[in-house]
């Protein structure tokens, strides 16, 4: 199944890419994931703190920016199995997620 969706995803965004009005509006999720880096940076990460508690806290950092978006991503797979074309909703959801257009685009810029 979610190599399927990987596959709907994938040719969805390849062939519209994302949104420039979605992206005034709510941002790109790359964005979302910078600033959740940002702010876990700024929580946990202190120079005057001692190498072991900055490495662990490190390693919670990573287990955060790791998990958290796992959980969603199950639990939205989770939420449209049930629901009719549920398959094609995960699929528009998860091309969120890719970025190779706009990439393409901004690169070619």
């Amino acid at each position: 199944m979610s190599v399927l969706i990987a596959f709907l995803s994938l040719a969805v965004e390849f062939a519209l890419g994302y949104p420039n009005w979605l992206f005034r509006a709510i941002g790109h999720p790359v964005t979302w994931f910078g600033r959740l880096i940002s702010f876990l940076d700024r929580r946990l990460n202190h120079a005057a703190d001692p190498d072991a508690l900055r490495r662990k806290r490190g390693v919670q950092a990573l287990l955060v920016i790791v998990l958290v978006p796992a959980a969603i991503g199950l639990g939205v797979q989770i939420l449209f199995w049930f629901v009719p074309m549920g398959l094609i909703v995960t699929a528009l959801l998860a091309t969120s997620l890719l970025s190779q257009k706009s990439l393409y685009e901004h690169v070619e810029a």
